[in-house]
């Protein structure tokens, strides 16, 4: 028998992927209650009885596709060590398409943070705990002496190499491999050369 806290948190699971998709689809400020019910095969007013608004619920779907994100990329990077971490990350990097549903509802996202508090609150604590965690790393991995510093740039280059390849995707054949390296302390030896989404790893995703 499946009980009630069973069937909510799959309501409520099935209402987050509806919401996601949906952001994808239309874009944040299109979505409504209904759109996201009918999408997930459910009553309207089940997304009320299971978040407090519509913006409620697209700011915690929103919110857990980041951090799923982060944790399917991070996890291989904290794995690894030195040249072969950074690999993994450069993999991430030219995983994400213009296209592709995830990337899109995340760009949404960094957007409505810019008028939605409660979102731009969690989205800072989810920045903080992120830069928290590539700064142990740093620390374990002895590669430079200032960890924190560094972690801030590594993150920012992160998310900025993804918005402009979104953005002109033709950088895309730009080998950033060398810069990434030199800015986490480390040098090319030891790592292929040539272009940056040749890289694989078991967290790369086919979305194209």
């Amino acid at each position: 028998m499946v009980t009630a806290a069973e069937q909510g948190k799959e309501t409520r699971a099935r209402l987050m992927a509806a919401a996601t998709d949906s952001i994808a689809e239309f874009g944040w400020g299109a979505v409504t209650t209904r759109m996201v019910a009918e999408r997930a095969g459910l009553r309207p007013g089940l997304v009320h009885y299971h978040f407090h608004s519509v913006t409620d619920l697209l700011i915690d779907a929103s919110l857990q596709v980041a951090r799923t994100e982060y944790a399917n990329v991070m996890t291989g990077v904290f794995a690894a060590s030195g040249p072969a971490a950074m690999a993994q990350i450069l993999a991430a990097i030219g995983s994400y398409t213009a296209t592709d549903p995830t990337t899109v509802a995340m760009s949404e996202m960094m957007l409505a943070a810019t008028r939605h508090e409660r979102l731009r609150d969690e989205l800072r604590r989810f920045v903080v705990e992120a830069r928290t965690a590539l700064t142990d790393w740093f620390r374990d991995q002895r590669l430079v002496t200032d960890p924190e510093a560094t972690a801030t740039v590594v993150l920012a280059l992160i998310d900025g190499l993804i918005m402009h390849r979104l953005i002109d995707p033709a950088l895309r054949s730009v080998d950033v491999t060398g810069p990434l390296l030199r800015a986490t302390g480390l040098t090319e030896s030891g790592t292929s050369e040539g272009n940056c989404d040749a890289h694989t790893s078991a967290g790369k995703r086919n979305r194209d």
